[in-house]
């Protein structure tokens, strides 16, 4: 006889889907009544012990066993991220987990923070505390894995995804997910730049790595549209980047090979920006006199950041806001588990830095000077 028995042993041999046995076994509100005490018959019958101790059947008898672990139940919520994400350096993130950790607190959760590789996303291998159900609900951070967001949703266990994957080939949705707003807040930083005069703006962020960036891109692409600007493909970086461009390595060829280059960058966010700023030093111009960059996120905010990112121009994000509304929803969607999934999106706040300015006549011909003075 097998010693453990799984969801998937249930499932084969009711003929029912693993996601419709967890739900069954975490008492969700979609499962029918008769499908429920299927489900929870057939687990008892194997031995199959799994008990939603904040939530046990009132039909199903574990006798004093419940009570005393519902006594010791500790409430639990996994916030997963990508193990390449170094979440105690970016300040983004680091903010983020902070948001979601003090409204865990607040709400008497505990939370467990788990960390997936490259290869955990690919092969869409959960960490235990969802394939246990030991977690009341999971918060997805910036994993851009469909498959991976696919195979925890049908766990059963109630998800909130902060940005994660891009799919622009359906419109199908796994969970809910919380974001800040993007495409209005890029558009607007784009017409800044062409209320100051700019008319030859690029754009640079990988699109493909999440919602987030390829909104920004949109909000890039309307202003210039609105404004009659042509869109110069030249102008732009888009495409997949091991390090998000966030390593000038990944793009200086493609810089050096714009002659001349665009009078001002919008990019995907304030370090891709700071890249971008680098570089251009690098080769001797100066920004904003002879090039002019935007970012995103106000990242510059704490005293012991780069001064290059306190002055950008750039989008506030309240990251802590946004992990704080996230396991509020996450709350939400425990107690509503019929109704749709949802967009959540805080506003995003322009600030205006030293990195824009009224772009230069000569701002074209600037770089080939300096390259011919070196």
């Amino acid at each position: 006889m097998k010693n453990k028995y799984t969801t998937s042993d249930i499932a084969k041999q009711l003929n029912l889907s693993r996601a419709t046995v967890s739900k069954a076994l975490n008492n969700h509100p979609s499962i029918p009544e008769r499908t429920r005490k299927l489900v929870l018959e057939t687990a008892e019958s194997l031995g199959y012990r799994h008990v939603r101790r904040n939530s046990v059947p009132v039909d199903f008898d574990y006798n004093s066993q419940v009570s005393e672990l519902e006594v010791g139940y500790t409430k639990t919520v996994t916030f997963m991220i990508k193990s390449s994400i170094n979440i105690f350096q970016e300040e983004f993130w680091s903010e983020v987990l902070r948001g979601v950790e003090e409204s865990a607190r607040q709400n008497n959760y505990q939370l467990v923070l788990k960390f997936g590789t490259d290869e955990d996303l690919h092969d869409a291998r959960l960490p235990d505390t969802i394939t246990s159900h030991s977690a009341d609900g999971i918060i997805l951070a910036g994993i851009t894995s469909k498959r991976y967001a696919e195979a925890v949703t049908e766990s059963g266990i109630p998800v909130v995804l902060i940005d994660g994957y891009y799919d622009s080939g359906t419109c199908g949705i796994l969970c809910d997910s919380v974001l800040s707003e993007n495409e209005q807040a890029v558009r607007n930083l784009t017409c800044h730049l062409i209320d100051l005069g700019h008319k030859e703006i690029g754009f640079i962020g990988d699109i493909s790595i999440s919602r987030s960036f390829m909104e920004r891109y949109l909000g890039y692409r309307h202003a210039m549209v609105d404004a009659d600007l042509p869109i110069n493909k030249n102008y732009c970086i888009l495409e997949p980047s091991l390090s998000n461009y966030y390593s000038i390595q990944e793009f200086a060829g493609r810089l050096d090979a714009m002659n001349p280059l665009p009078t001002a960058f919008v990019c995907a966010n304030d370090l891709v920006a700071l890249q971008i700023i680098r570089y251009l030093e690098s080769v001797g111009l100066r920004v904003p006199t002879d090039l002019s960059v935007t970012g995103f996120d106000l990242m510059g905010k704490h005293t012991d950041s780069t001064p290059t990112l306190s002055r950008l121009t750039t989008a506030e994000v309240k990251a802590d806001r946004i992990g704080a509304r996230s396991f509020e929803q996450l709350l939400w969607r425990m107690k509503h588990a019929d109704r749709p999934y949802e967009f959540v999106r805080l506003i995003s706040r322009i600030v205006i830095g030293e990195s824009t300015a009224v772009p230069k006549p000569t701002s074209k011909t600037r770089r080939a000077a300096v390259k011919n003075e070196g």
